[in-house]
């Protein structure tokens, strides 16, 4: 006799994208029921002003809402909401978590080491051949954590006060050579960061990027005309291929970035800003290759939640056959 399924939900929201993922568990094996994405940039005006603006507010809540009528439609009662980077920053981000808590989400500000640690558990998830210790960055709109592994499990970790969309208010602002603001700017960041950490990442050469610049890096080298998880995991970029995209898009204004295969037009404009912090990172630690990683965040928080609510411990080997 077949047992009764355990359905659990996540939803990671960050300060570009707000996510959400389902699942069952049935008989000892998982299935993902359902991935969503709404770009809500709740990071914008953010550096400026510390807060999150009316509009972002309003962004955040419509998702919210949308995210719980596909939770209701799935008939899906127990789910775990986390937020990120920018619900650290912003001065009013516990007014938000009450607009949440109105609308139905219990909203957990996680540390930036929790961050860390989920992100490594999804993007192990779907590696392969990943011996030994590895380099891991998950660059988001607001912050860029840089992550030394081993397995699953965080070795070390530091949190950059670099993001997409933080650098690009930043570089927008000054006027200049948007280009060259956006590479001193992340360089800046990443020596700054990283100083007196180099040593800790010597001789490793396994270097893997999660978040979304690093799964759209994936889509558009690709030329993919709609989102495909199969393809943009595992995909290898080099430094050159990396620097080549950056120039193409510096090339374009923000109307031609829009029509750009695999770039979401919502991204278009922080999109070099988030290669450029990637760019530097491969510069500053003398890595030679990118692997790009779908899981990341969502993927390690739907696994470790499964394993709570469900009782089901996703192993690597199964894992890699969910896709958000």
């Amino acid at each position: 006799m077949e047992s009764k399924a355990c359905k659990v939900a996540v939803m990671d929201l960050g300060s570009q994208t707000f996510r959400v993922a389902g699942a069952q568990v049935s008989d000892g094996r998982a299935e993902v029921l359902f991935s969503l994405r709404n770009n809500v940039r709740m990071g914008q005006s953010l550096l400026r002003q510390g807060v999150f603006s009316k509009e972002a507010f309003e962004r955040g809540a419509s998702a919210l809402r949308r995210f719980l009528d596909v939770l209701k439609k799935n008939r899906i009662e127990r789910f775990r909401a986390i937020a990120t980077e920018a619900f650290r920053r912003a001065k009013n981000a516990r007014d938000f978590i009450e607009r949440a808590r109105q609308i139905g989400v219990e909203i957990e500000i996680i540390s930036a080491q929790e961050e860390a640690a989920l992100a490594v558990k999804g993007a192990y998830f779907t590696l392969e051949n990943v011996k030994g210790q590895w380099i891991m960055v998950d660059s988001g709109g607001a912050s860029t954590e840089v992550t030394l592994c081993e397995g699953d499990r965080l070795l070390f970790f530091k949190s950059l006060d670099a993001g997409a969309v933080t650098l690009t208010e930043k570089c927008q602002e000054k006027g200049k050579d948007f280009g060259n603001c956006l590479r001193t700017s992340a360089r800046i960041e990443v020596e700054e960061g990283l100083s007196g950490e180099k040593t800790r990442f010597h001789g490793i050469k396994t270097f893997v990027a999660t978040g979304g610049t690093a799964t759209t890096v994936s889509a558009v080298i690709q030329g993919l005309s709609s989102y495909d998880p199969e393809m943009v995991r595992g995909f290898e970029v080099t430094g050159p291929e990396l620097e080549k995209l950056f120039g193409q898009l510096l090339a374009k204004d923000i109307h031609q970035r829009r029509k750009v295969k695999g770039l979401e037009p919502e991204r278009a404009d922080i999109f070099p800003a988030g290669i450029a912090i990637l760019l530097e990172v491969i510069r500053y630690l003398g890595l030679r290759k990118i692997i790009i990683s779908d899981g990341g965040i969502l993927l390690g928080l739907l696994a470790a939640f499964m394993e709570k609510e469900c009782k089901f411990y996703a192993e690597s080997s199964g894992a890699r056959g969910l896709y958000l």
